[in-house]
């Protein structure tokens, strides 16, 4: 009698590797999360978003969120690069009063190393104005993000926004046009890579 040999299928398992995601160096290359993967090479062009209360470990921050894209893995680490930047909404919203006015602006700009960013900016005025003045606000707002952004790099650009420096900077220079209560970044987004 023949013996009838059964062939089992074995299942390959796939070898997970652990790995680091860092933060850029203006955050002090913080690890902002963890994960096994089985592929290293897939894990680059992931986005992580995370509040920025937890990279810089202060409340202060719990407004704003972050948006880091994997740019590069290497000995266990993944680099990342912040590809946005936005205020939580409901932070913005509770400065639009009845007796002020909004202007909102979205505008793209290019830093010194050739990045292309969209940036939406968010004013608010102390008190309701013409649509002259507005105009006015909202031109004058677009030249000043324009003239910090082609003076900075791309990390030294969101470092700025998020620790307020262009926001205290460009908000004393449209206070010489009309009193504004707000000025803020809305949204930074990250259009385009330099080319190497």
């Amino acid at each position: 009698m023949a013996k009838v040999v059964v062939k089992q299928k074995i299942k390959k398992i796939k070898r997970k590797f652990p790995i680091e995601f860092i933060a850029p160096e203006i955050f002090n290359s913080k690890v902002i999360g963890q994960a096994n993967v089985s592929d290293l090479n897939k894990t680059v062009g992931k986005t992580i978003k995370i509040n920025m209360m937890y990279v810089a470990d202060s409340v202060k921050f719990q407004n704003i969120r972050l948006t880091f894209k994997v740019m590069e893995v290497d000995s266990g680490k993944g680099k990342t690069e912040v590809s946005n930047y936005e205020q939580v909404p409901y932070f913005l919203s509770r400065f639009i009063k009845k007796d002020s006015d909004l202007v909102e602006v979205n505008e793209y700009v290019t830093t010194k190393d050739n990045k292309e960013v969209l940036v939406k900016l968010f004013i608010v005025t102390k008190h309701n104005e013409s649509q002259l003045v507005l105009r006015e606000i909202r031109a004058q707002a677009r030249d000043l993000v324009k003239k910090e952004a082609i003076d900075m790099t791309y990390n030294d650009f969101i470092s700025n926004i998020v620790y307020s420096k262009i926001q205290q900077k460009i908000r004393n220079e449209l206070k010489k046009i009309t009193p504004v209560k707000v000025f803020e970044f809305k949204k930074t987004e990250l259009i385009m890579k330099s080319e190497e």
